[in-house]
């Protein structure tokens, strides 16, 4: 085997070296702009091939050098008719209060998915598709819709169940806003369990108007900032006890 590979290898290199002086007889007597011309004439696919993934190099380095691939929080706003995207009001004012820079990660929210997993249908989407990505990604940290909505995504299970220990400090805060469901999986549990937390008092409503109703936040099944989601939850339900960032 190892001596076929050399002798495929050899093979190659005498052609290309046979390649190379053919060509370079060729252009022996060519003057220079001649010898341009005729490059670009017979190899211009080359030179565009190679030049395209000079240029994805180049912009796949500068992304992994230069720009922030990270999140410090991920929100999807579904359902909603306002704007509370990427510099929206909304985003701006958090951002701010939690102190994070926009120029070390990114603080992504989507206020333009419309899913709506209580009715028939409402999940034969590419918006319920591109949730289900993020979640099963790990880049989901905060989910907001209507209760009945909220209810039937919990069930599913990718949302993170808030009567496990690294909930606790959800439960002390807003224990008595949870919002409750049974799992489809019974192996995981026959009882209702915390997936939700109601928020329909919150800035949401009562300063950005992205909900005109109900409106509760579910945690991410996989999210690893839950720091992040409760400075979010001061933020939106003015906790008097909160510290906003640069003033503790």
């Amino acid at each position: 085997m190892k001596r076929e590979r050399q002798e495929k290898e050899q093979t190659l290199r005498g052609k290309l070296a046979a390649w190379y002086r053919a060509e370079m007889k060729k252009t022996a007597y060519m003057t220079g702009r001649e010898r341009a011309a005729y490059v670009i004439h017979y190899y211009w696919i080359w030179i565009l091939g190679i030049s395209c993934a000079f240029i994805f190099l180049v912009y796949v380095l500068y992304r992994l050098l230069f720009v922030n691939t990270g999140y410090w929080f991920y929100a999807i706003y579904a359902n909603t008719m306002e704007n509370g995207g990427y510099r929206s009001a909304l985003w701006y004012d958090f951002t701010e209060y939690a102190g994070f820079d926009p120029k070390e990660k990114q603080i992504e929210m989507n206020a333009a998915s419309w899913f709506d997993p209580s009715v028939r249908g409402g999940t034969m989407n590419s918006y319920f598709q591109a949730f289900v990505a993020v979640t099963e990604a790990g880049d989901l940290d905060v989910l907001t819709m209507g209760k009945d909505g909220i209810v039937k995504i919990g069930e599913s299970g990718r949302l993170a169940d808030l009567s496990t220990p690294e909930y606790s400090v959800f439960r002390e805060k807003y224990g008595d806003r949870f919002i409750y469901c049974t799992p489809i999986d019974e192996e995981y549990s026959t009882e209702p369990v915390p997936i939700a937390i109601d928020v329909s008092d919150s800035l949401l409503v009562t300063k950005y108007h992205l909900y005109e109703g109900d409106c509760c936040l579910g945690i991410g099944e996989y999210t690893k900032r839950a720091d992040a989601v409760e400075t979010f939850l001061e933020f939106i339900l003015g906790d008097e006890n909160a510290v906003p960032a640069g003033t503790g």
